[in-house]
């Protein structure tokens, strides 16, 4: 078996290209660092690294070696971090989810005392990924795959925000079929709001070909608010947007935010009361945030 300070001193090498620099970033000497690759070269049976004129470079051998040395490197840390928090009584995990599902749920959450340590931000398409690269944790709207445990945290309503000077800016709600006769904005295709547009247009037969895309809520929002049409979004309104539900024949537009977790996780009965105790909070926090804007 590989150790584990070998192991780090090869991560480190790869991330900064020197045996010096890794050494300086280990806190170790440079003949330590080098000693540390030269014995995990010898368990590989092949050279990692080749000097070149940039630094040192890694070999064929150590480009397959690096995902796995990553992983173990990572898991031996979090095995210390479980550990220490084991013997302390202060668990705390490693969540995974988008930069909004981040700033908006996750952030608040932790600053409450909840048991997450870090937070590993994410596409909603990248998250469940993480799982396999450290996170304990999943948070996201994309639907869980069938091979994870998951709970679902809270219902998100869809909401469209646009200037008060737009016509569809009368009344307290929106159909989707107005929304759909004029040009409109929302995240990118595979967001959860989009999904749930495409659905219900396409079960009606009607036309999404005015939709444009954006990268977050925060920038389409801004264009929102620059004149470029009506945003369809899950966040709190920025820049004096005014938000309305939107509704599908009278029936509010929502999307569902998932906690997911492996199945065989050695912490899996502590993470499903972490996911409860995330869902207990979000469900109050979240509408908060649109009250406060009321």
């Amino acid at each position: 078996m590989y150790g584990e300070r070998e192991l780090e001193a090869f991560v480190a090498v790869l991330d900064t290209g020197s045996v010096s620099l890794a050494a300086e970033r280990l806190i170790r000497t440079q003949p330590t660092v080098s000693r540390q690759i030269a014995s995990l070269e010898r368990q590989v049976g092949a050279s990692l690294f080749r000097r070149m004129p940039q630094g040192m470079v890694a070999t064929y051998a150590g480009d397959r070696l690096e995902p796995m040395a990553r992983d173990l490197v990572r898991r031996g840390r979090r095995a210390r971090e479980v550990m220490s928090g084991i013997v302390l009584k202060e668990r705390s995990f490693v969540a995974a989810a988008p930069e909004m599902t981040s700033v908006l749920v996750l952030a608040p959450f932790i600053a409450g005392g909840g048991p997450i340590s870090d937070v590993v931000v994410a596409t909603p398409v990248e998250t469940y990924d993480r799982l396999r690269s450290g996170a304990d944790l999943a948070v996201t709207t994309s639907p869980p795959d069938s091979r994870l445990s998951s709970i679902r945290i809270m219902n998100l309503p869809l909401y469209c925000q646009l200037p008060a000077s737009h016509p569809l800016a009368a009344g307290d709600r929106l159909e989707l079929e107005d929304l759909l006769a004029g040009p409109f904005l929302t995240s990118g295709t595979g967001s959860a709001a989009w999904t749930q547009i495409q659905r219900a247009a396409e079960s009606e037969a009607w036309s999404v070909e005015m939709a444009s895309f954006g990268a977050d809520a925060p920038i389409i929002q801004a264009r929102s608010a620059a004149g470029h049409g009506p945003c369809v979004v899950v966040e709190p309104p920025r820049f004096g947007l005014i938000s309305k539900p939107l509704h599908h024949r009278g029936i509010p537009m929502q999307c569902a935010l998932y906690a997911s977790w492996e199945r065989t996780h050695y912490a899996r009965d502590d993470i499903r009361g972490v996911a409860e105790q995330l869902s207990a909070f979000a469900a109050d926090h979240v509408l908060s945030l649109y009250d406060a804007e009321d």
